[in-house]
C-alpha cells in the first residue's frame, strides 16, 4: 500500500513539474476516476509547480473549492465523500487548466499515431488535413473530432480551411496553436515549444500570453520561464525534415557526419585530420544513407566507407 501511495505522489509531482508523459497522465487519470482515498493523494506542499501551471486568483480558488464541497453526495459511498474533500484542495492548487487539459477525455475513442521509425510518417485526416510526424513524435486525436489534436514531439501540419471550425494543437506545456487553414510546424519538446509558420496565420498562446504569427515567423515558448518570443525563421531549413532532408548551414564536417551516423545508427571514425577545417552547407537525405554519403563525398573529395556499424571517413 505504501509503495502504491508513493507511486501516486510521484505521478502528481511529475505532472506538477510539466514533465509527465501521456502514459503517466493516463495512469493518474485512471486512478482518480476510481474514487481514491485522500491519504493516497499528495499534500500541497509536496508539489512544486515551478511555473508550469497557470496562476489562479484566490477568489477563483475559493469558488472552485466551495463548488466541489457543495455538490450533493450519494447516500452510500464514503470514499466518494473523501475524494471530494481531497479534490477541494487539489483543484484550486492545480488550477482549472491542469485538470481540464489532460488530453482527450477518457471514454472517448481516440486515434493515436506514434512514429517509432527512422522515416517521416504521414497522416491524412477525414477533413482533408495532412500531418507529417517526425521521429519519436506522438499525435492523439479523438475519433469524430479531428479538428483538435494533442502533440508530443515534432509535426508539420497542412490544415484544410474551415472558417467556422478552427484547428487546435495542444502541447505538453499547455500551449495551444489555433488555426483556420494554414501550414505550420510544431516542435513540442520537454523544455520548450517552437511553432514555425509557413503560410496563413496562427495564434499561439498559453492562456496568458498570445502572439499572432505571420508567414516566415516563429514563436519560441520557454516552459521554465513561461516566456514567449517571436522571431524571423528560415522556414525551409526548419521544416525540411518533413521531406526527409537534414539541413546544415556552415557546420563542421565532423558534426555533420556524427548527426548522419545518429540518424542511421552508426558510429563514426575520422582518419583525416584535415576534416576539422571543412564546413558543409546543404541538405542530406535522412532516408537514403548511400545518397547522403555520396553528397558529402562529392562536396569534399573524401571517401566515406560504410562498415557494419561504423562510418569511416578518410581522403580519397
Amino acid at each position: 500500500m505504501e509503495e502504491h501511495q508513493q507511486r501516486i505522489r510521484h505521478l502528481f509531482a511529475r505532472m506538477a513539474e510539466g514533465a509527465s508523459t501521456s502514459e503517466e497522465r493516463a495512469e493518474l487519470l485512471e486512478y482518480l476516476e476510481g474514487n481514491p482515498l485522500p491519504e493516497d493523494l499528495p499534500m500541497p506542499d509536496e508539489l512544486s509547480p515551478g511555473g508550469h501551471w497557470p496562476a489562479m486568483p484566490d477568489a477563483e480558488a475559493d469558488r472552485i473549492r466551495a463548488h466541489v464541497l457543495s455538490q450533493e453526495q450519494p447516500a452510500t459511498p464514503v470514499r466518494r465523500m473523501r475524494w471530494r474533500l481531497a479534490a477541494a484542495v487539489l483543484l484550486p492548487l492545480a488550477g482549472a487548466a491542469l485538470w481540464l487539459w489532460q488530453g482527450p477525455k477518457r471514454g472517448a475513442e481516440v486515434l493515436e499515431y506514434v512514429n517509432d521509425t527512422r522515416t517521416v510518417k504521414t497522416i491524412l485526416l477525414a477533413d482533408g488535413s495532412e500531418i507529417h510526424l517526425n521521429r519519436a513524435a506522438r499525435l492523439t486525436i479523438r475519433k469524430g473530432a479531428e479538428r483538435e489534436a494533442w502533440l508530443e514531439g515534432e509535426a508539420f501540419f497542412t490544415i484544410a480551411a474551415h472558417p467556422s471550425r478552427p484547428f487546435v494543437v495542444h502541447t505538453r506545456h499547455q500551449l495551444d496553436v489555433t488555426v483556420l487553414g494554414t501550414a505550420f510546424n510544431v516542435n513540442a519538446g520537454e523544455k520548450a515549444t517552437e511553432v514555425v509558420l509557413n503560410t496563413g496565420k496562427v495564434k499561439v498562446g498559453d492562456g496568458g500570453h498570445e502572439v499572432i504569427l505571420q508567414p516566415g515567423e516563429m514563436a519560441v515558448y520557454d516552459a521554465g520561464s513561461r516566456r514567449m518570443m517571436r522571431r524571423q525563421a528560415d522556414t525551409l531549413q526548419r521544416t525540411s525534415w518533413k521531406n526527409e532532408l537534414m539541413p546544415f548551414k556552415e557546420r563542421p564536417l565532423k558534426e555533420v557526419v556524427a548527426q548522419l551516423g545518429e540518424q542511421f545508427g552508426y558510429a563514426v571514425s575520422f582518419e583525416d585530420p584535415a576534416a576539422d577545417t571543412l564546413l558543409f552547407t546543404g541538405y542530406l537525405s535522412t532516408r537514403d544513407l548511400q545518397q547522403a554519403v555520396l553528397t558529402l563525398e562529392q562536396s569534399f573529395s573524401i571517401n566515406i566507407r560504410i562498415g557494419k556499424s561504423q562510418l569511416h571517413v578518410n581522403k580519397q
